[in-house]
């Protein structure tokens, strides 16, 4: 049964989020390895879809906790509920990882294994340019998010009040155009909580919109404006890029909107599936499904739609698993 008020537009953003970012890691990947890859495909036009891709899922989950959490917010549902939602999946995926590599072949016998605190915190991504982690899937953005929903509640609070937001937004226009200059090697300013913050507040300010069935005004679209920025280096990309991607944001929410209600249910299950995409794709790709693409010489361009639905698979299978694991962690708590 589909829940009152279902957004299917906030889930075809979610899926269309995946795209540019299976896409670009698929391409990479298969040159690294020796495919012929169109430089279209690994070069500069295409890693401005990811970061849109990128921007839409920071948008989308600062949108979607508005939308579950404005006007009745608690603070110990909230933490549990992001705590069962996110870790379990991750917890199980990395699990399995560590025990066949680090348990029983040794790898990685160099780090001390107190490290691994980094992974059971979700954050051996998001720390491994800066130190060495037991990093196996999550990558940078499950810390980066992680971070971020500490920072949901004071966020939530700056939507109470027109000053409030005033002053935010302010407060994030300037970090947008600000961080990407100062922010310290080996950091990527994409690759970092400042900046990736700018985009989950923008989201929570648009999950003020979607509470109230509003839309921004027309004059948003003016922001495609700012597109022949992107060939102007000394402008900060990430900035011009999060215009962008707000503008397409509504753009493809407003066309998920007229999903046909019978597709709905499917739509759904798709979605709920995409945290766990996130979390397998890379190592499904690596591990398996290039050297498999490889090995039997099969077609890459041709491969792609099976490698797309392939990483759907074992992300159902993760999520149908952690399932219990995080109904415990709410039970507990």
């Amino acid at each position: 049964m589909m829940p009152q008020n279902y957004r299917p537009g906030l889930d075809v953003v979610r899926l269309a989020a995946l795209l540019p970012v299976l896409c670009y890691h698929y391409c990479i990947e298969a040159a690294r390895l020796g495919f012929a890859v169109p430089t279209a495909l690994i070069g500069r036009g295409m890693a401005d879809w990811v970061e849109v891709g990128l921007a839409w899922f920071f948008l989308l989950s600062g949108a979607a906790l508005c939308l579950q959490w404005q006007g009745r917010f608690d603070a110990r549902r909230y933490f549990v509920g992001r705590a069962a939602a996110t870790y379990p999946a991750f917890w199980l995926g990395f699990g399995a990882l560590f025990l066949y590599g680090e348990v029983l072949h040794g790898n990685n016998a160099d780090i001390p294994r107190w490290r691994v605190i980094f992974s059971v915190l979700g954050l051996d991504g998001y720390l491994a340019p800066v130190t060495v982690t037991f990093y196996k899937i999550g990558e940078w953005f499950l810390g980066v998010i992680l971070i971020l929903y500490l920072v949901f509640p004071l966020l939530l609070r700056c939507m109470e009040t027109a000053a409030h937001r005033r002053v935010l937004a302010l407060c994030m226009a300037v970090l947008a155009v600000v961080w990407p200059l100062v922010c310290p090697a080996p950091w990527e300013a994409g690759h970092t909580v400042l900046g990736r913050l700018p985009a989950f507040a923008l989201g929570v300010w648009f999950g003020t919109l979607l509470k109230k069935n509003a839309f921004p005004s027309y004059r948003l679209y003016i922001g495609l404006a700012v597109c022949p920025l992107l060939w102007v280096d000394e402008v900060p990309r990430l900035a011009v890029l999060l215009v962008l991607a707000s503008v397409l944001f509504w753009a493809v929410y407003a066309a998920g909107q007229h999903v046909p209600a019978p597709l709905c249910p499917a739509l759904r299950r798709l979605a709920g599936w995409c945290y766990g995409v996130y979390l397998v794709h890379h190592v499904l790709l690596t591990l398996v499904f290039l050297p498999f693409v490889q090995g039997h010489g099969l077609p890459l361009t041709g491969m792609f739609p099976v490698y797309l639905a392939a990483s759907f698979v074992p992300a159902a299978v993760l999520t149908a698993v952690s399932r219990p694991l995080g109904k415990a962690i709410k039970k507990l708590a």
